[in-house]
């Protein structure tokens, strides 16, 4: 062996005795933050920064049942005041990349949104596809409260936005999403709010991600329910469409009432001009499979299929004017967008009517089509007969 190969190796050898850098976190140092809530207290005029966290040598599935988990919140006159003096008191080094879901209050909300997300968009340790969730009430007691499935709370969340395409009635927007959309002055966006409802296991109260949160120009404005929000999936969110399955009970003219998943085939909204006046109108097409009916029906009868399309698309049509009237006349914020439909296709009438834009959009007219089609109408062409 040469003297370069003998060094080589004294130099490995001398690096394993060494041990680990002092500047390298053990695991046992380290905590991960699952879940953040963030508050603001009207009256003290001050931050609440507040992490739920787990410990990670505890993370095996065969331990699961044991996680170490732990809260750990601190305040200050600024949320970079109260994050910081949170992470000083905290026994062990907290890490947030894995962070998926920042609660906020709806106090922090109305007061300083902007500078909420201006916050967790600037820290690199913290990913801008985390997702920002606005409820009632103290954020932290959120993190208080169990899951109904008895995992993490943030897994139970993450769950719940994956299984959002069986109803369509919950918003999701990611910290990035928000830093985009804050750039369009005309028109407000939804973002995800967490409710309570009752366990069917306890009396305890678990967290739901239903409804959403208004925004508009930066600060949050108001709520919506969860209708309202598959009315906005609907029309606007068009990447949710290829999973998108929401459920309706319809019920006809002839007494006949049926359930039905629906699926979005596709939307058109056209901008345009009456008088100088802005309109507006809404196309959306719709497959059905029915699941149920309420009395003995030929299903498979084109008449009857007919009759119950018609009635599917009336219905669905009465939900989305009900809707879109609240977003008008209520809110009055364009949550839709259709500023960017007048912007893109009437470019020099919309440098006019931006200007009073706000005061434009409650008034417009909006036209509303539904069509639908039945694509499967079930197995059992008469529920009387099959049981006789």
């Amino acid at each position: 062996m040469n003297k370069a190969a003998r060094f080589l190796l004294l130099c490995i050898f001398a690096a394993m005795m060494e041990g680990c850098s002092p500047d390298v976190n053990e695991i046992s140092d380290i905590a991960l933050v699952t879940a953040a809530a963030i508050d603001y207290d009207m009256k003290t005029k001050k931050y609440t920064f507040t992490s739920y966290c787990v410990m990670p040598s505890n993370t095996s599935k065969e331990q699961s049942g044991s996680l170490t988990q732990w809260v750990s919140s601190a305040s200050g006159n600024t949320l970079f005041e109260a994050g910081r003096k949170m992470r000083s008191h905290a026994g062990k080094n907290l890490i947030f990349q894995h962070n998926k879901f920042f609660i906020v209050s709806e106090n922090a909300a109305r007061h300083s949104l902007y500078e909420v997300v201006d916050f967790l968009s600037r820290k690199r340790e913290i990913r801008v596809t985390a997702y920002p969730i606005i409820t009632k009430g103290q954020a932290s007691d959120k993190l208080k409260l169990g899951a109904e499935s008895g995992d993490l709370v943030s897994n139970d969340l993450l769950g719940q936005i994956r299984n959002n395409k069986l109803l369509g009635q919950s918003a999701t927007l990611t910290i990035k999403d928000f830093a985009n959309l804050y750039a369009n002055p005309d028109r407000g966006f939804v973002s995800g709010q967490l409710i309570l409802k009752s366990s069917l296991k306890n009396a305890d109260k678990v967290l739901l991600m239903n409804g959403g949160a208004v925004v508009y120009k930066e600060k949050f404005v108001g709520w919506l329910k969860g209708n309202d929000v598959l009315v906005v999936n609907l029309l606007s969110n068009r990447k949710s469409w290829g999973n998108l399955q929401f459920p309706e009970s319809i019920k006809s003219k002839s007494d006949l009432r049926f359930s039905a998943i629906f699926h979005v085939t596709g939307s058109e909204i056209h901008s345009g001009f009456n008088n100088g006046s802005p309109k507006l109108n809404i196309n959306l097409t719709l497959t059905a499979s029915v699941e149920d009916v309420n009395h003995a029906t030929e299903v498979t009868n084109s008449g009857t299929i007919v009759k119950m399309e018609y009635a599917a698309a009336k219905q669905i049509e009465k939900k989305i004017r009900a809707s879109l009237d609240h977003f008008q006349k209520v809110l009055k914020v364009d949550i839709i967008g259709f500023s960017d439909y007048f912007f893109q296709h009437h470019p020099k009438e919309w440098k006019t009517i931006q200007r009073d834009w706000e005061n434009i959009y409650p008034s417009i007219p909006i036209q509303v089509h539904v069509s639908v089609k039945i694509e499967k109408s079930g197995m059992i062409t008469s529920v009387k007969e099959k049981i006789e």
